[in-house]
């Protein structure tokens, strides 16, 4: 069993979905060069390159909303959303936007 602070699991488990899926990216505010408010995202971005570990504007309606446009076309994006109280205009994407996809499209929303 190996211990390790919740903020290296974190990272290793993002490493590990960077690492096995070349569709998945990591998109979020200083996440780059920076690694992160808490540096969860350390190093990941010398190691997969800016394509795939992308630092976003202090947008986080954006970040979702990109992410949830990117899925819909086979990516796996992965979200940072740097503080809990930034969530919630991101959440509003999902409950306006995602939840409606379906019916919106007549259930023909295709991944190429």
């Amino acid at each position: 069993m190996t211990t390790m602070t919740i903020a290296k699991a974190i990272n290793e488990g993002l490493r590990a979905s960077l690492t096995n899926n070349p569709k998945s990216l990591l998109m979020g505010e200083d996440i780059g060069p920076l690694g992160g408010v808490y540096r969860v995202t350390d190093g990941l971005i010398r190691e997969f390159g800016a394509d795939r570990v992308v630092d976003t504007p202090l947008a986080e309606s954006g970040i979702v909303g990109t992410a949830i446009g990117l899925a819909l076309r086979g990516y796996r994006p992965i979200c940072e959303i740097q503080f809990d109280g930034f969530v919630f205009p991101g959440f509003n994407q999902i409950t306006t936007q995602l939840a409606k996809m379906h019916s919106r499209s007549g259930g023909k929303l295709t991944v190429p």
